[in-house]
């Protein structure tokens, strides 16, 4: 009876620690040098990491020993990736499944804001109004139709991409499991594991 008890109580509280929202921001500034930061945060807030990359570029490397020649990989083992890969391809219904699951995912998470505001220059003025010119309308009809931020404007000044763009999403955990499970559980899937089971079978053999 107890144990029973304590399988409900963890169920129900592991299902109540999937149904708190994690939160997401993103920046990305491209201002001559791409830099790009964000913040993971949960608990409503009291539980976050922070991260970033491309601020400061990367650190120089301390001066040490050579480093050893890397043994070219055997073409052999190149093959029997490429065959794996092509063999997954050719599971029935696997690519619906993998693209349905992905479309399940996206609708799980809620846009809070999402701007995005760049220039751009191709070098060639003529090159620049042909092409970013109408990006640049949908942009403008995607900002006028959508709840969202958008701008894109071309550049005639030789900067190739200038400006920034944010983004603040919210995901419940608990509203991935079921999609998860679905595709891991789906004809498809499991037919591509017996693939790659046999793969690995072969290449132990």
């Amino acid at each position: 009876m107890w144990v029973v008890i304590a399988l409900c109580s963890l169920v129900a509280l592991t299902a109540l620690a999937l149904s708190i929202p994690v939160d997401v921001d993103l920046r990305v500034d491209v201002h001559g040098r791409a830099s790009a930061h964000g913040r993971v945060e949960w608990l409503f807030g009291r539980v976050g990491t922070a991260f970033g990359a491309g601020e400061g570029g990367a650190k120089p490397s301390k001066p040490g020993k050579p480093k050893a020649e890397k043994k070219p990989k055997k073409r052999r083992a190149g093959l029997r990736n490429g065959r794996l890969a092509w063999d997954l391809l050719h599971v029935q219904g696997l690519l619906r499944t993998a693209v349905r699951l992905v479309v399940r995912l996206l609708r799980c998470i809620k846009v809070r804001t999402l701007r995005v505001d760049f220039r751009v220059d191709l070098g060639d003025p003529a090159d620049t109004a042909m092409l970013v010119g109408p990006l640049a309308q949908a942009a403008m009809f995607a900002d006028i139709w959508s709840p969202w931020s958008f701008r894109l404007m071309p550049a005639f000044d030789g900067t190739l991409l200038d400006g920034e763009a944010e983004l603040a999403a919210r995901l419940r955990p608990i509203a991935v499991v079921f999609p998860l499970l679905g595709f891991l559980f789906s004809a498809s899937t499991l037919r591509a594991i017996v693939v790659v089971v046999r793969s690995r079978w072969k290449k132990d053999a």
